[in-house]
């Protein structure tokens, strides 16, 4: 069962139905039970022109609250949504040779 959010998002998927980085965004706002509304950018000359207004040229664009994640980006839509990533960032850094 997926993570519940504690707030309500104002969620909007510009979308091209042919996309695959639009659907993996739909796969993972499904996944985490988040409800949007679609915006498909190829049927409705409107989505198209709200989406170049964003400042994107392509699809996916989500906007979460006003903010707006271009592409495909698990990590910047569960920060906005507040949930913890799938697959959080790891510094693989570690300490250099020098500092041992």
């Amino acid at each position: 069962m997926p993570e519940m959010p504690l707030v309500e998002h104002a969620v909007t998927l510009y979308a091209a139905g042919s996309c695959e980085f639009s659907e993996m965004v739909r796969l993972h706002l499904a996944s985490r039970g988040q409800p949007y509304t679609e915006r498909d950018v190829d049927a409705d000359p409107s989505a198209r022109r709200e989406l170049l207004d964003l400042g994107a040229s392509g699809t996916p664009v989500t906007v979460i609250d006003g903010e707006v994640v271009v592409g495909f980006d698990e990590e910047a839509i569960d920060e906005l949504l507040g949930f913890t990533p799938y697959n959080p960032h790891e510094d693989l850094a570690g300490a250099r040779m020098d500092e041992a």
